[in-house]
């Protein structure tokens, strides 16, 4: 494995047919798991928080009529918070340029979108979506694993990867659980040479989230492992390579649609800043989040240490320890990972450190957008090989996790 030592957690072999079903019942059976504790974990700590209408005049216990009300209280109300509620106006009366919609990517909504004409209930429909694509991603994941570890290791990285502290967001209304399976279908066309899964996937990832564009260095990466790291080669073959180009196509999709559906898009060149808002993101995106900016990481941070020390609350203490857990979990998984997933975490990484949210909250949303650096999941099971401490890790993973939920449903934290 390129980037790392070979150990016995490294040594990937082809499984048999009976063997990757029975891997594929004990994935969904994960799944599910999560699924259902995330689901019982909300409704249950709903009431300390009661948002929404439906939570302030139903109770939970015990079940009343009538029952789809209830259902509703229970099942999705709980759930309809922060980022939400913008998902669901998208599904439910499309884009508009002045509401700060524009600032999500379109994919996961527009997905959504002909779900909801079936049931009429945009939440449902996005919860629909994430959860479909949350149990996809396992299974892809657990197969890009298999590609560098044996079976054991493997399914310990998807273990660390369902009980992270921040999965839920991937059972939530959020466009992560997406995001990550088009990324993982995308690595692993990368992997198995498989160009052009790897560019259709990407440009599905771009259109997701901006994070996707990034999907471009690991790529580009193979292609230049599969030609043995010759320029010549990689020349003289540069028609197997246009693949590539589908990943910022996806991105160029969204920029078609924001200039022609929404005249969203007018190019302001005064500085990158300004670049980077009115073509990458959106004019209206401080409808969202009232001040964006990229910097330099160490100096996003420098502010954020600045806050914490002169002003602290909460939020950015969740933020900073959870993205600090991050960082030092990217360190010890560094050595395991190749170079091109290397390329993509540290990308994903400094962007997500360079990205500043004000004086209030500095670092909106930081543990969030590392998740989406999910290779260091597979570069963690070669240096946790003891049993007993990757049982830790999922454990202490599944305590977080619940502690972040807690945090999003009664809005003591943005995540």
């Amino acid at each position: 494995m390129s980037g790392s030592h070979p150990s016995n957690d490294s040594i990937a072999s082809s499984p048999s047919c009976s063997d990757t079903k029975q891997a594929t019942w004990q994935l969904l059976g994960i799944w599910l798991a999560v699924r259902l504790i995330t689901s019982a974990w909300a409704a249950l700590v709903s009431p300390l928080h009661p948002l929404t209408s439906r939570e302030q005049v139903i109770a939970l216990w015990p079940p009343s009529a009538p029952l789809g009300a209830w259902l509703e209280r229970v099942l999705l109300a709980p759930w309809e918070r922060w980022d939400t509620g913008y998902y669901i106006w998208i599904v439910a009366r499309g884009y508009r340029a002045d509401d700060g919609t524009a600032q999500f990517h379109p994919l996961f909504p527009w997905l959504a979108t002909p779900i909801n004409w079936l049931v009429h209930q945009p939440l449902l429909s996005l919860l629909i979506v994430s959860s479909l694509a949350s149990v996809l991603l396992l299974l892809v994941f657990e197969r890009l694993a298999r590609l560098d570890l044996n079976a054991d290791a493997a399914r310990a990285s998807t273990l660390l990867l369902a009980f992270s502290p921040l999965a839920f967001v991937l059972f939530a209304p959020y466009s992560e659980a997406l995001f990550l399976l088009c990324a993982a279908l995308c690595l692993l066309g990368a992997r198995q040479r498989s160009w052009w899964l790897a560019g259709i996937a990407g440009g599905l990832a771009a259109l997701t989230r901006q994070q996707g564009i990034f999907l471009l260095l690991p790529v580009a990466w193979e292609m230049w492992e599969s030609t043995g790291r010759n320029a010549r080669r990689l020349l003289a073959a540069w028609h197997s390579r246009l693949p590539l180009g589908l990943i910022p196509l996806g991105l160029l999709v969204w920029l078609i649609y924001r200039a022609v559906a929404l005249n969203d898009l007018a190019a302001n060149l005064d500085n990158l800043h300004t670049l980077v808002y009115s073509l990458l993101i959106s004019p209206s995106a401080n409808k969202v989040v009232p001040v964006q900016t990229f910097m330099w990481p160490w100096q996003a941070l420098w502010l954020a240490l600045q806050k914490l020390w002169y002003a602290p609350e909460q939020d950015l203490i969740i933020d900073l320890i959870f993205g600090g857990g991050f960082v030092v979990l990217m360190i010890f998984a560094w050595r395991g990972m190749r170079t091109s997933y290397r390329l993509y975490t540290l990308a994903i990484t400094l962007v997500s450190f360079g990205y500043h949210t004000g004086p209030r909250l500095p670092y909106l949303g930081l543990p969030r957008h590392l998740l989406l650096a999910f290779p260091i999941f597979i570069g963690l099971a070669p240096v946790i090989r003891r049993p007993w401490l990757r049982l830790l890790m999922t454990a202490g993973g599944l305590f977080g996790m619940l502690f972040l939920l807690l945090m999003y449903v009664i809005e003591g934290w943005v995540p």
